[in-house]
């Protein structure tokens, strides 16, 4: 069984850890009015040599952060973070999530890996670990064997149920993050802010 994205989103290969997914509803409104278009970074990371990690065959596992369209980004932001000067769309992603990050989304809370009814194991074989969030709370995560399977998950699963994330983008948004908001972080970011 093959999941595909819905047909609105876009997905990019942005390097061999990393996609992008973005559609057009996907879209954020500032205080002053403005709408700043939105995308997700997914990358897969390999956490084998990390402590508890050393010796697990599962040890790869996808972080997510939303990020603003490159067309909506400041340009002062553009100069700042690219490492071209005429980069590409892609490339300017890439070099926005390197230098700035994005704002954090636990993926696999939205839908919970034991509540997935058995389908996304269909796509990729993987294996769930408890993990303790910043805020104490414990949540369940995908762990996969491979950067390549994390990715084919991401892909087939992950921008799948991306959408998800939209209808809860304020609160999402509204989280802390150290310095401000994720909110805060979008309006640095956009042309708007």
């Amino acid at each position: 069984m093959v999941i595909m994205p819905p047909a609105s989103a876009r997905v990019f290969q942005l390097d061999e850890w990393k996609l992008y997914a973005e559609d057009d509803g996907w879209r954020c409104e500032l205080e002053d009015g403005s709408t700043v278009g939105l995308g997700i970074v997914f990358e897969a990371v390999d956490l084998s040599g990390s402590p508890g990690y050393e010796e697990e065959e599962y040890s790869v596992v996808v972080e997510a952060a939303i990020v603003p369209r490159p067309e909506d980004l400041d340009d002062d932001v553009v100069l700042e973070v690219s490492q071209e000067e005429d980069p590409s769309r892609e490339g300017l992603i890439l070099d926005l999530y390197r230098h700035w990050g994005g704002v954090p989304v636990n993926i696999d809370a939205l839908q919970p890996a034991r509540a997935s009814c058995g389908a996304s194991s269909l796509v990729v074989e993987q294996n769930l670990r408890s993990r303790m969030t910043g805020p104490g709370t414990m949540i369940e995560v995908r762990h996969f064997r491979s950067i390549d399977e994390a990715l084919r998950f991401t892909r087939e699963f992950y921008v799948f149920m991306a959408p998800i994330v939209f209808e809860f983008l304020d609160w999402i948004l509204d989280q802390p993050l150290g310095m401000g908001t994720g909110r805060d972080k979008i309006r640095a970011l956009s042309k708007g802010g």
